[in-house]
């Protein structure tokens, strides 16, 4: 795992965000549920499940781009205003973290954040290490075990977060949350066993496509503001 970096950064945004409040905001990972209920009567209990995230922004509106622009916490804010019609960054951890979605609730770190409105987020999957998503689905009465690892490279942008943050009341920290029954809701479970190896892998018809698809679908993630 590693550390924030936003300390060093301080003093520069120090004198650029006038008549703005800079927070501190723990940020953690809150733990998805091991048993699933898919839509369509799939039943998945899971095993492992695991990712590898980095780097959280958090976005103002994007009509206050233009005001927030002197103050955005990214050196080359440039590539960011205005991509998936996204507000300036207004707030940010910095890290790696490799992140147990079955296990305890999980500190990140805590995150630099000017007060006022947000109203989007983007975080980063990494292909290292692998994501993991283990465990059996019971299809139909039938129990077949998988296991796919996945290697991921996207920036999962546009996370729904309309929050105000105000600096006479802080709030207790903000909350990432991985959906997975959506993430494996675009799994055909009846794809033939190709290898023989009574095990769904992402080598078994199209679910080196599908699985990935929904692991890196936005409506996968979540984040919200805690009081």
């Amino acid at each position: 795992m590693r550390p924030s970096s936003w300390l060093p950064l301080l003093p520069l945004l120090a004198g650029c965000a006038e008549d703005r409040t800079l927070l501190s905001v723990p940020v953690h990972v809150s733990p998805s549920s091991s048993t699933l209920e898919l839509a369509d009567g799939v039943t998945v209990e899971l095993t492992t499940a695991s990712l590898t995230l980095s780097d959280l922004r958090l976005e103002a509106p994007a009509a206050t781009a233009s005001v927030l622009r002197a103050w955005s916490l990214i050196p080359t804010a440039h590539a960011h205003p205005g991509h998936d019609f996204a507000g300036e960054v207004a707030g940010e951890l910095t890290g790696t973290w490799t992140v147990d979605l079955l296990g305890e609730d999980t500190p990140l770190g805590e995150a630099a954040c000017y007060d006022g409105e947000y109203a989007t987020a983007r975080v980063h999957l990494l292909p290292e290490p692998v994501a993991v998503l283990e465990g059996i689905a019971t299809v139909q009465g039938d129990a077949r075990a998988f296991s796919f690892e996945l290697a991921p490279d996207q920036e999962i942008t546009g996370l729904p977060f309309a929050a105000t943050l105000d600096a006479d009341a802080p709030p207790s920290g903000i909350a990432l949350s991985v959906d997975l029954s959506h993430a494996l809701s675009f799994v055909d479970w009846t794809t033939p066993d190709d290898d023989g190896d009574d095990l769904l892998t992402t080598a078994d018809g199209e679910l080196g496509n599908t699985v990935l698809f929904g692991v890196v679908s936005s409506p996968s993630f979540s984040i919200t503001l805690e009081d």
